[in-house]
């Protein structure tokens, strides 16, 4: 239960460029972490220039206007490899969908226990013997 959080400047993204922006992020989470096709949480927040400040050019990038903040919490059952992955394909898939360049996305990665982990019902993810099925496509 993957889920993202692009915090992105107001005013800059379409409708349909913020739907393909969440689309990325979920292709990049099936081919990076073999995740089913409808494990799909994402939250996409705009913050107007006065509450949101990424450098434009820190360390070495070359940010545009439409530079953002993207962070996603996976579960601690992920490895090293499969989270280089995951951020080398959210840049990847983004960039191919909306157009923004490679260095406006700084990702973060967040690495929770399964047992932090609810997707409803008021059960814990060890506790949904059919969430832990579907974790991955089978």
């Amino acid at each position: 239960m993957p889920v993202f959080n692009a915090y992105v400047p107001a005013n800059k993204f379409t409708k349909e460029q913020k739907k393909a922006l969440a689309d990325a992020f979920v292709l990049a989470l099936h081919d990076a972490l073999n995740a089913p096709a409808d494990d799909q949480f994402v939250v996409i927040h705009e913050l107007s220039e006065d509450n949101l400040y990424i450098h434009p050019t820190f360390p070495n990038m070359n940010r545009t206007d439409k530079r953002m903040i993207v962070t996603v919490d996976v579960s601690t059952t992920r490895s090293l490899d499969e989270k280089r992955k995951l951020t080398e394909l959210v840049t990847k898939y983004a960039v191919e969908k909306v157009g923004i360049g490679q260095d406006d996305i700084a990702l973060l990665i967040y690495a929770l226990p399964l047992e932090d982990m609810s997707f409803g019902r008021g059960l814990l993810m060890p506790d949904d013997a059919e969430a832990m099925q579907k974790r991955t496509r089978q």
